[in-house]
């Protein structure tokens, strides 16, 4: 193997090198890379973030559609099951989360009466929960559970 630098050039490297070392300041010679280097390199890393980002929107557009295809399926024919409830093979579909975006024309669920815009009084009152009883509720919920396991621990 040539070393790149000529002889005599390594050899008072290497002295500079000795001489720091035995003044207390072990620092290394400061190399300059050529501009054409790295503008190089940084050309190639913002090229291949750009091709990143085109993949992934690319990928998570045809998602989206895979999944509204399958929606449209499901809903065209009630009752069908899926490859997941029969227990057949998985694939990566089964570990995909669902589309944020939701499309207005097919609601994910069908009211059981017509929304109302203004409730009335007694509506209101009928179905009114304090939100201060479900906190107690949750909470002492909690608090038996955490008690049930302290007893639990104790012999």
């Amino acid at each position: 193997m040539k070393p790149s630098l000529p002889l005599p050039r390594l050899r008072q490297i290497l002295g500079d090198l000795r001489r720091r070392a035995e003044a207390g300041a072990a620092g290394l010679p400061r190399v300059r890379l050529p501009r054409r280097e790295v503008l190089l390199v940084a050309a190639a890393g913002i090229l291949a973030a750009v091709v990143t980002l085109i993949v992934l929107v690319t990928t998570s557009n045809a998602q989206d559609r895979r999944a509204s295809q399958q929606r449209l399926q499901q809903i065209a024919k009630p009752g069908a099951v899926t490859r997941s409830d029969t227990g057949g093979e998985l694939s990566v579909d089964d570990f995909l989360l669902p589309s944020l975006h939701v499309t207005a024309s097919i609601p994910d669920y069908y009211p059981f009466r017509p929304r109302l815009e203004r409730w009335s009084r007694e509506n209101a009152e009928r179905f009114w929960v304090p939100p201060r009883r479900i906190a107690i509720e949750k909470i002492g919920a909690m608090n038996d559970r955490n008690v049930e396991q302290m007893f639990e621990k104790v012999k």
